[in-house]
């Protein structure tokens, strides 16, 4: 292949924090503003994405192309090859493109996925990544809660994973953070309770949104336990 028909295609996962627009990085601002084409995901078609809501500010409606991108109905990095390869067409050989995510792209977020499948898919495509503020560290931040200190080790831990798993991680490390606690709220309120931990959680829903809700006492949850994916538990051991 000759120097002139390099592709010269870049793409950019770009975190856009957990909901506080104010919370964009100043690289994230300038790649975003850059870019040729904005790639916005979603969880289902026709959804909403807040990670191109974060980012709405500072995109060129006039001057860039917006695409959004439904994410695939299987798991793993080869249930995104499709996406991969609509993002590869869209770019061509030189088009500059950004890939939004919520909170930080490499933490629990889609572009991971993205990332391998596109490098398989279309290798002379450069990939970077623009990291962001993730949903933990703001939500430490929000609540006046520090996550470690000295020689503290922290786990970061789906709240959905197996229960019995979940306690031998509460039981090892000087702080846990549950995340996308909601739909299992109760349940691990109670497993909670059981440990004797219910002094040492905080609750933390919408971190950075106009609705953010921070609670300390995590007992006036347990009757009604609200239910939202955007929810995490910070949990110490003292």
């Amino acid at each position: 292949m000759t120097e002139s028909r390099m592709s010269t295609a870049r793409l950019f996962g770009v975190g856009v924090g957990p909901g506080d627009p104010e919370l964009l990085t100043l690289k994230a601002v300038r790649v975003i503003a850059e870019a040729d084409v904005i790639f916005a995901p979603v969880r289902r078609a026709g959804g909403r994405s807040l990670s191109l809501e974060l980012a709405r500010a500072h995109i060129d409606a006039g001057r860039q192309q917006v695409v959004v991108l439904p994410f695939p109905d299987a798991r793993g990095d080869a249930a995104w090859d499709g996406v991969a390869r609509q993002i590869a067409e869209t770019l061509g050989a030189d088009r500059r493109g950004v890939f939004l995510t919520e909170g930080d792209p490499l933490l629990f977020g889609s572009f991971g996925h993205v990332m391998t499948a596109l490098r398989a898919i279309a290798p002379g495509i450069a990939v970077e990544v623009v990291p962001g503020v993730s949903s933990i560290t703001a939500a430490a931040a929000a609540a006046g809660v520090p996550l470690t200190d000295y020689e503290d080790r922290l786990a970061i831990v789906p709240a959905t994973a197996d229960p019995a798993e979940i306690e031998r991680v509460l039981l090892d490390f000087e702080c846990v953070v549950l995340l996308k606690v909601g739909s299992v709220l109760r349940e691990r309120l109670a497993l909670l309770e059981r440990l004797g931990r219910l002094d040492h959680v905080v609750y933390v829903r919408r971190c950075g949104w106009p609705d953010q809700q921070i609670v300390h006492d995590v007992r006036a949850l347990m009757d009604n336990p609200p239910s939202d994916y955007f929810a995490l538990l910070i949990v110490r051991q003292n």
